[in-house]
Parts: C-alpha cells; structure tokens; sequence
C-alpha cells in the first residue's frame, strides 16, 4: 500500500479532501491532508505569505507520513513542483488534480490569466490588491457547480482569502530534480476554472507518465470522490 500527502488549492483546506482520507484509508492506504499556511486552521498571518512558505510546510509534512508519499496537489500545482525541485529523494510521484504545472520560469499567476475570464469577474480584492476573496455565488458556480448543495454551502463557509504573492512568486524546476520525480495528471473535463485545453496544454509542455480523466467540475474531491479515489489507487498501485 502507498502513502498519500494530500494538498488543497486557493481559499481551501484540509478539510476538502475529507471524501478522499477514508476512501484511501479503506484501501490500505495511509492518507494525510494538511493545511498551507493561513489556511483552513492555520493561523499563520496571511500577509506576508510567499510560495517559499507553502513549499516549507508541504517538507514539513513529508516527516508525518511513513514512507516517500504520492503528493497531490488539487489547483495550485506549482507548489509541488517546487517541494520536486527541492527534495526529489522524498518523494514517490506527484499528482496534478486539475492543477497547475508549470515549466521553470513561469509563475502562477501567469497561468490564472489564462482561466476562465467569468470566474476571474467573482474574486473579490482586498489589502491594496495584496489579497484576494472568491465570492460565494463564483464558488458555487464555478468551484463546485456538480457538487451537493449542502457540500457547497458547507465550503464556502470554511473559506479563507488567498494571499496573492505566492501566485507571483516564479516557479523554478529543473529536469535534473523536478523532473526526476514520476508525474500523473488527472484532468476535469467540466473544468470552468482551469479550462480543459488549458490542462491539456500543459500536460503538452511537461508531459506526464499518465493522464487520467474525470466527468467532473474543478472539485471532483466532492463532485466524483469515488472516481477520483480509484485513479489514485490505479496510480499507486502501477508504482508498487
């Protein structure tokens, strides 16, 4: 069985990934989720906040789980790509779930200019652009338009804003690290925030071992967690 290190994307936390823990549990699996910093029950200020603290908590956690775990990243893929680039030996595969992976020299919010221009008109900007808020009705609609309405409700109640300098922060990877490091992808095909010829594009620039697809919107932790949960299992076990 394989451990699993599992990290959330923008305004989330730990706790959306609360379909998957026991589903992966149940299988054997050893499955972690945790919180970035100023996020979900972190209470870390979130301002400043650079992609370098992100990637220091996500090494951090690697000394929780038992062995060199599969690391998935929901949305904000750049941030494992960095944990890659910095500790390679620690790491078993990465897992890109709707997620953003970059080659060197790009920064996240390179990409964000490339989502849905829709979705972009729902965030919300606070502290002198500093920091940014997705409302409600994006969240809904865009975040979780096939999850349940109590899901949804229940979500955007745990928000927390999203500081903008780790999206600002340019991603640096080599081949030698990063890209030693087994990569899979699972794609959202009713993504409406990270458009799925985007999603295609990049697993074009950085190809992947495998690319897995999902009839799902950008959360298919809540909208096809059983879907979701197989793939992550059909990954680990092509590793064991």
């Amino acid at each position: 069985m394989a451990s699993f290190l599992l990290v959330h994307g923008s305004w989330q936390g730990a706790w959306c990934w609360r379909e998957i823990v026991p589903r992966l549990e149940s299988r054997g699996h050893q499955a972690v989720a945790i919180d970035l910093p100023g996020h979900g029950k972190d209470t870390a200020p979130r301002n400043p906040i650079v992609l370098q603290n992100y990637v220091e908590a996500i090494i951090r956690a690697l000394d929780g789980v038992e062995e060199p775990p599969l690391l998935v990243c929901h949305s904000m893929g750049g941030v494992i790509s960095e944990v890659a680039e910095a500790v390679p030996d620690r790491l078993r595969a990465l897992i890109y779930v709707s997620a953003l992976l970059m080659p060197n020299g790009t920064s996240m919010m390179k990409m964000v200019e490339r989502f849905d221009p829709n979705y972009l008109a729902t965030i919300a900007w606070e502290d002198n652009g500093r920091m940014a808020m997705l409302t409600p009705k994006g969240a809904a609609e865009f975040l979780y338009g096939m999850c349940p309405p109590e899901t949804v409700e229940d979500a955007i109640g745990r928000f927390t804003p999203e500081p903008v300098a780790p999206f600002e922060d340019v991603i640096r990877v080599t081949p030698e690290r990063f890209g030693s490091v087994a990569r899979y992808y699972i794609e959202c095909l009713r993504d409406r925030v990270v458009p799925i010829e985007l999603q295609r594009e990049m697993c074009s620039t950085l190809p992947c071992q495998k690319v897995y697809s999902i009839d799902a919107d950008h959360s298919p932790f809540f909208s096809a967690p059983q879907e979701l949960t197989d793939i992550l299992d059909r990954i680990a076990a092509s590793l064991s």
